[in-house]
């Protein structure tokens, strides 16, 4: 029997490492409207007015939602499990979510009390749930067709 396993204790000590070891103005990823005549930047103060929002919003929902839902696993399924890559990518051919399961995360973060939402839409294995130009591994071209 393996002594090494997560316990609740270690992860919030190792959850609360990490996150005090962040500095949010390097790492703040920005929205922007978008722009006809290109990409916008934002101001440092933008940056610092939404990451304050942020820290003062406290409660939110991290949502990473892909292929690896229809295993009904985890995000690093087909590295971690040892999944090929050919046999993974056909379940974009069984990917098809359907909008009632956005709208409950949504009704029960509400009820909690949370405050924002972020949706993982393209996760680290390259399947988009965005429709794009660049590949047809997305949600708006496999069964989802949208």
């Amino acid at each position: 029997m393996s002594t090494n396993f997560l316990t609740r204790r270690n992860f919030v000590q190792a959850a609360a490492i990490s996150a005090a070891s962040i500095d949010t103005r390097l790492h703040a990823q920005t929205a922007s409207p978008p722009n006809e005549s290109g990409p916008t930047t934002s101001t440092v103060e933008d940056r610092d007015r939404r990451m304050r929002w942020w820290h003062e919003a406290r409660f939110g929902m991290f949502v990473h939602f892909g292929l690896y839902s229809v295993l009904g696993r985890h995000e690093w399924a087909m590295e971690e499990e040892g999944i090929p890559v050919e046999e993974y990518q056909q379940l974009a051919k069984r990917f098809n979510p359907q909008p009632h399961a956005a709208r409950a995360w949504a009704k029960l973060a509400k009820t909690a009390g949370m405050k924002y939402m972020v949706m993982t839409t393209k996760h680290h294995e390259g399947f988009c749930l965005f429709d794009t130009k660049l590949t047809n591994y997305c949600a708006p071209k496999q069964a989802a067709g949208r």
